[in-house]
């Protein structure tokens, strides 16, 4: 039987990369603690995902893979004896993509781009990653990483079966508006329950066990949170789901800043063959 650990965390992102990097390494500590091997982070979780996004925004924020901030992500992923998975702004040479860097302990990186770009991501001036998904291997298992919109790919099922891929990491933003946020006080008027119950369902799975056409292989997914620039604050919500299709850890969204913490899931997962 092959197993692989994983981890998934949903941290605030809206400081700077120094800030960012400190909530990284205590997350990947505190899954390493618990056994994990591997842990997911969100979609451009460490510079914070705007998505009031313009090109000189991206220029300021983007940062090479070999550069500073990656050094000490790699440092991490030696220190604590684990491969972590961060989505970032990538500068590469004269373009910019929304980019994973998996670090591994063992000091080697793999980096996937993002393919399907949204209008605005389009629009500051990203440049797709290639369509076919980036596939790495842990223990014998193969994982796509998937960035968000990817997901929806067509053939895209097909093509990972086709490669032999058993498992996908899925880091994505998490959608919302601060004036859509409610503070922890509103929760004591009915018009401020009626609207987090209402939410609630966008950032909650209860489903014990997802549909097939949902979810074709298992997935670990981490969303982003908290408030990013003047607009943008993000509900979180990770979810840890097995080849089964069984749900087996999640960290629900919230529309509550005051309920908005950094946060971490795992869970050992079990795949068959030797």
């Amino acid at each position: 039987m092959r197993t692989v650990h994983v981890a998934a965390a949903q941290i605030h992102s809206g400081g700077s990369i120094a800030e960012n990097l400190k909530r990284v390494e205590r997350q990947a500590r505190a899954a390493t603690a618990a056994g994990a091997e591997l842990i997911l982070f969100s979609e451009c979780a460490l510079q914070g995902y705007d998505y009031d996004l313009d090109r000189d925004l991206v220029a300021r924020i983007a940062v090479p893979a070999d550069g500073a901030a990656w050094r000490r992500v790699r440092g991490f992923a030696r220190k604590h004896r684990i491969a972590i998975a961060l989505g970032f702004f990538e500068a590469a040479g004269t373009e910019f993509h929304n980019s994973v860097l998996l670090a591994r302990p063992d000091g080697t990186t793999t980096v996937a781009r993002k393919h399907v770009l949204t209008p605005g991501e389009l629009k500051a001036g990203l440049t797709a990653g290639p369509r076919e998904a980036t596939v790495v291997e842990f223990n014998g298992v193969k994982i796509a990483i998937l960035i968000c919109a990817d997901v929806g790919l067509e053939g895209l099922h097909a093509a990972l079966e086709a490669r032999g891929v058993e498992y996908r990491f899925v880091p994505t933003g998490g959608g919302g508006k601060l004036a859509d946020m409610l503070h922890e006080a509103d929760l004591a008027t009915p018009e401020g329950r009626q609207k987090y119950e209402t939410n609630r369902p966008r950032v909650f799975n209860t489903c014990a066990i997802l549909e097939a056409k949902d979810c074709p292989v298992g997935f670990t997914s981490a969303n982003a949170l908290g408030p990013a620039g003047r607009q943008t604050c993000h509900q979180g919500h990770c979810m840890i789901v097995d080849g089964q299709r069984v749900m087996r850890a999640q960290i629900p969204g919230t529309i509550v800043l005051e309920h908005m913490q950094d946060q971490m899931i795992h869970a050992e997962l079990n795949f068959g063959g030797k």
